[in-house]
């Protein structure tokens, strides 16, 4: 069944509309005609992934079934929040105070700082479909990439192509220099290694 999508999507003005994919579609559910409104989250938590909103009823265009749905998938606060038109975890303040250090106490750094509840929601308001992968996931991709660069390095490490040369200068001033080269997709690569100054011999 073919219906103008523009035409309505033009009139869903809710910010609710943002926890849900745009590629909404017209379905029959029990022989009933509905719009059928796809979850924006990875892990929908519904079997049917989605909501379907019948367009026999008296409130057709209620985004009451969408904001129950949304709170479900994606939380009560991350919901308020967007149909408030703020961004989850967001504090008053400068950002001197964000980023200050706290006291006399050492500044720490920390290497799990996406799983970090605060900094999650803010990555993820306005955008409820996005996915920030669990710290196993990364170790373990980082673990991979590693072991790919490493064969990738080892690969060019036994096509170097080493070069010494040496001369003298204008000014009688003997010099050694060492070089490396390698090509890489077709292209020629040289580096200096060293150079050096020739200690003068006495005879």
């Amino acid at each position: 069944m073919e219906y103008n999508s523009a035409a309505l999507k033009k009139t869903w003005h809710s910010p609710v509309y943002m926890f849900f994919s745009p590629n909404v579609s017209i379905q029959y559910h029990n022989d009933r005609l509905c719009h059928f409104f796809p979850c924006g989250s990875r892990k929908c938590k519904t079997k049917l992934g989605g909501v379907c909103r019948y367009q026999d009823t008296k409130d057709k265009s209620s985004t009451t079934n969408l904001k129950h749905h949304a709170i479900g998938c994606f939380g009560e606060d991350a919901v308020n929040n967007a149909l408030k038109g703020k961004d989850a975890g967001a504090n008053s303040g400068s950002i001197f105070v964000a980023f200050a250090r706290q006291g006399q106490q050492p500044v720490n750094y920390t290497h799990r700082v996406h799983t970090n509840r605060e900094l999650h929601e803010l990555l993820c308001a306005g955008r409820p479909n996005i996915h920030l992968p669990s710290p196993d996931t990364l170790s373990h991709d980082i673990k991979t990439a590693f072991e790919i660069c490493g064969q990738r390095v080892g690969k060019l490490l036994r096509c170097l192509h080493f070069v010494t040369d040496a001369w003298t200068s204008p000014n009688h001033q003997a010099f050694v220099a060492w070089t490396v080269h390698l090509e890489h997709e077709g292209k020629m690569f040289s580096f200096l290694l060293d150079i050096v100054e020739v200690a003068k011999v006495h005879c």
